[in-house]
């Protein structure tokens, strides 16, 4: 049975983790920091190594460079799961010495398939291949050259190179779109053959899912220029030999054609509906396991803690606060809030202010519509908010200023999980405040009954 150590230092997140490898038939072992995983590498010998990439003391790049440095370890599959994935800070991973990553929110099949690939239970492609011949730009370490790559998908490519190359090196690899314009994406050299002029393969990784898409329709655009290429020719040779029967043949060619193109648009159909059927079950699962571990505690401070860990893993929010109703000025207070300057100062918010004002008002949740990418700086014009509602009475506003995945817009399951996400901190935040003030009568009585009986 492989063996995995999860590495996480919020304690939610190893849960989600754990809930998500639950039942693939690994043995799950977790530390809470950097130094702790590397005092028990020894010990545990692990077959894969999932490492947060931000951690407080070591980050995950510092424990992953530490890791490699002993020869034992130089092949023990990384994946590091990063908050943003943006272009600077996958090449951090990689020149780390990872092997992948994988960003927050994490998706569940996406974490299956990566650790799955990295060790090594995944014997067949997953993705179409498509044979091109291809000039690209290569970057190996300081060395660039112009190589050759043919055997083009979503997930990697067969690269031809008059330098030599070494196995698991990292690669910059920079091709031409249909447009002209170029793409950069990062690779590790997943497979060497016998012979060094034979060329290697690449897997693929992607920084971003602008990058990802942009492939994806490069790979389309191959595949049709090659099945046009072959239906060329065959049409040719049909011509020449079946002159007489030429227009019968060409018209149940387009018919057929006709109806290929129907089937492919339904089978994308239904691909873009199972898509959405599994965001949706990532979602729940999201906030299944973030509802349980919100409703564990009736401490105050640690249920304004344990959102703020949901807020950020789950709902990928890099700056985001929490407002908190104030009955006596009728006023919207600064309760806590992540990404924001030390230096930064919260006026109170009047009813009715802004979108914050008006959310608090209208008890209604409010969404930026269209492009939301570069988020705002606005404390009253978030790019979400939700007002916290419980028994029909509003307790406060949770807004979110900016994510960390960047996306164009808000889609409709967004919508679904804030909202759900809103009713669970409202309910976590009501019960611990109504428990802290009835703590406090009962330590007053206790007080005045320990008095008498003295």
């Amino acid at each position: 049975m492989p063996k995995i150590l999860l590495v996480d230092d919020v304690d939610l997140f190893l849960e989600l983790e754990r809930a998500y490898l639950d039942g693939c038939g690994y043995d799950l072992v977790t530390a809470s920091s950097g130094e702790e995983a590397l005092q028990r590498l020894e010990k545990i010998s692990p077959d894969l190594l999932l490492l947060d990439f931000y951690m407080p003391g070591m980050d995950g790049d510092e424990v992953c460079r530490t890791i490699r440095k002993n020869p034992r370890w130089a092949k023990l599959p990384i994946l590091m799961v990063t908050a943003a994935g943006k272009p600077e800070e996958v090449q951090r991973c990689l020149q780390s010495g990872a092997d992948d990553y994988v960003t927050k929110p994490v998706n569940k099949p996406e974490l299956r398939e990566k650790v799955a690939r990295l060790l090594g239970e995944i014997k067949r492609r997953t993705s179409e291949r498509v044979a091109v011949q291809m000039p690209v730009q290569v970057r190996d370490g300081q060395r660039l050259q112009v190589a050759s790559a043919s055997d083009l998908s979503s997930k990697g490519l067969y690269l031809k190179s008059s330098a030599p190359l070494t196995e698991n090196a990292t690669l910059e690899i920079k091709l031409e779109l249909d447009d002209g314009k170029p793409l950069t994406l990062f690779g590790k050299i997943k497979r060497m053959p016998q012979q060094q002029n034979e060329g290697c393969g690449v897997y693929l990784i992607h920084p971003d899912p602008n990058s990802k898409e942009l492939l994806d329709t490069l790979v389309k655009s191959k595949k049709i220029e090659s099945l046009q290429q072959v239906e060329d020719v065959q049409l040719s040779q049909r011509l020449m030999a079946l002159e007489d029967e030429c227009g019968k043949l060409r018209s149940e060619q387009d018919d057929a054609l006709r109806r290929i193109g129907e089937l492919e648009q339904e089978n994308l159909e239904f691909a873009n509906q199972l898509v959405q059927v599994e965001d949706v079950n990532n979602n729940l699962t999201n906030l299944y396991v973030a509802s349980s571990r919100l409703h564990s505690t009736l401490d105050r401070e640690e249920t304004l803690e344990i959102i703020k860990e949901v807020v950020i893993n789950f709902v990928g929010a890099e700056k985001f606060a929490i407002f908190l109703h104030d009955k006596g000025s009728n006023q919207l207070c600064f309760e806590t809030g992540e990404g924001f300057e030390e230096d930064d100062s919260f006026a109170d918010v009047p009813l009715g202010e802004g979108v914050l004002g008006e959310t608090a008002v209208s008890c209604e949740s409010y969404f930026l519509q269209g492009a939301i990418g570069d988020g705002s700086d606005d404390l009253l014009t978030p790019i979400v908010a939700i007002p916290l509602i419980i028994q029909g009475k509003m307790i406060g506003v949770l807004a979110v200023y900016r994510l960390f995945i960047q996306k164009e817009q808000l889609d409709s399951i967004d919508y679904q999980l804030f909202s759900m996400l809103g009713e669970h901190a409202a309910t976590a935040l009501f019960s611990s405040t109504l428990y802290g003030r009835s703590e406090r009568k009962r330590q007053t009585y206790q007080g005045f009954v320990d008095l008498l009986i003295k």
